[in-house]
């Protein structure tokens, strides 16, 4: 995480001394953490575990398939401010990653990793007041679960790929600079449509279970908590 926001601050000050700062038009960049609240993702998970160690008589479960509970990454964006009123356009993405190692009583190994992320490009609308103020904005989100491709370690496939509208409320903590000024916003972001993840559940139990069929739709929300810490280049 140091090492990301070292780069962060290198981009907004690179940005402050290379683009030209017209009225109140601002570079944002910066790092967002979330709690990903997936219950039928989970669910799907944990069954996999299972019903994993149930197939395989005798394994062992070195290393269980994790739910997926929390991600980060990136926000990147421009601002526009009007006196106590600011609009931003904003590009995001989290992910998160878990694997799975299974141990089997002929010696052989089982193995898997699966990634998820969330991908979205937002408009939002804020009010100010001195170091304090709040937000909100609407955007488009597109869910993705990908898996590994074996013997391509550096490769992954697609298994879930869906965008659906997405809502977002936050509060705002910032402290302004001549330079570089840096602001804290935790939020709340709901979907306004769910995310079919029948595909994950079919993929998954499918390679221990040739003829196994995911009940559809399977339907996930992907509610997230978090907090973007964001730095600002140009006087706020």
């Amino acid at each position: 995480m140091l090492k990301g926001l070292r780069i962060y601050v290198a981009v907004v000050v690179l940005a402050s001394a290379l683009v030209p700062v017209s009225g109140q038009i601002n570079l944002k960049v910066g790092y967002m953490g979330a709690s990903t609240r997936a219950p039928v993702v989970n669910k799907i998970v944990q069954d996999f575990n299972t019903r994993l160690t149930t197939t395989f008589a005798g394994s062992k479960l070195d290393d269980q398939l994790q739910n997926f509970n929390f991600s980060n990454g990136m926000e990147l964006g421009l601002r526009y401010r009007i006196g106590n009123v600011g609009l931003e356009a904003s590009w995001s993405s989290i992910s998160d990653k878990s694997d799975v190692l299974l141990s089997k009583s002929d010696g052989s190994l089982f193995q898997d990793k699966w990634f998820t992320s969330l991908t979205e490009y937002s408009l939002g609308a804020e009010n100010y007041f001195g170091y304090f103020g709040y937000g909100a904005s609407i955007g488009l989100r597109t869910a993705r679960i990908k898996t590994d491709i074996a013997g391509a370690s550096k490769k992954k496939r697609t298994v879930v790929q869906e965008t659906a509208p997405a809502s977002k409320f936050y509060l705002i903590f910032q402290f302004p600079g001549d330079k570089v000024g840096i602001a804290f916003k935790p939020f709340v972001e709901v979907p306004l449509k769910k995310y079919d993840v029948s595909g994950f559940d079919q993929e998954i139990n499918g390679q221990i279970d040739p003829g196994w069929m995911a009940p559809k739709p399977q339907e996930e929300k992907f509610l997230i908590y978090g907090i973007s810490i964001l730095l600002y280049n140009g006087k706020q």
